[in-house]
């Protein structure tokens, strides 16, 4: 038994040795493709560069247009009567969005989608809005 806890404090002794002797060195340094192996291959530092023998596709994503912000009013029904409220919209290309709607404590982010009034909508709403979108607080917002 005396044995087996010498042995066991021996190896518990020789990791935290081996911990003490890890050099670290900071990745700036080092290009991308690169890779240095740990002081343990003999002490000798030595980078090593990848270069594959096919060729890699790099993918890149497409440029979105910036996303233009536009301070209006929305409308929202509640019974029979109409109610606005101000309303950010951020149009960018065909996407338009419900950014924010402000209330008694400021703009309060939505971040809806916003869709086309269509021809499932009332008469009066295709009349008088462009655009509807969803919000928690007020249920359909339309402007």
């Amino acid at each position: 038994m005396k044995k087996i806890l010498f042995v066991c404090s021996l190896l518990i002794g020789c990791v935290s040795a081996d911990a003490q002797f890890v050099i670290y060195n900071s990745t700036p340094d080092v290009p991308q493709s690169s890779y240095a192996p740990s002081s343990r291959l003999g002490g000798a530092s030595a980078i090593f560069n990848y270069e594959p023998s096919y060729p890699v596709p790099r993918y890149q994503m497409p440029a979105r247009p910036k996303m233009q912000e536009v301070t209006l009013r929305g409308y929202y029904k509640k019974g029979n009567d109409w109610y606005n409220i101000p309303i950010k919209v951020g149009v960018a290309g065909d996407e338009v969005k419900l950014l924010s709607i402000k209330t008694q404590g400021g703009w309060m982010g939505c971040g809806s989608a916003a869709s086309e009034v269509g021809a499932f909508d009332t008469e009066e709403i295709r009349d008088n809005f462009n655009y509807k979108a969803y919000s928690t607080l007020y249920g359909t917002v339309y402007f």
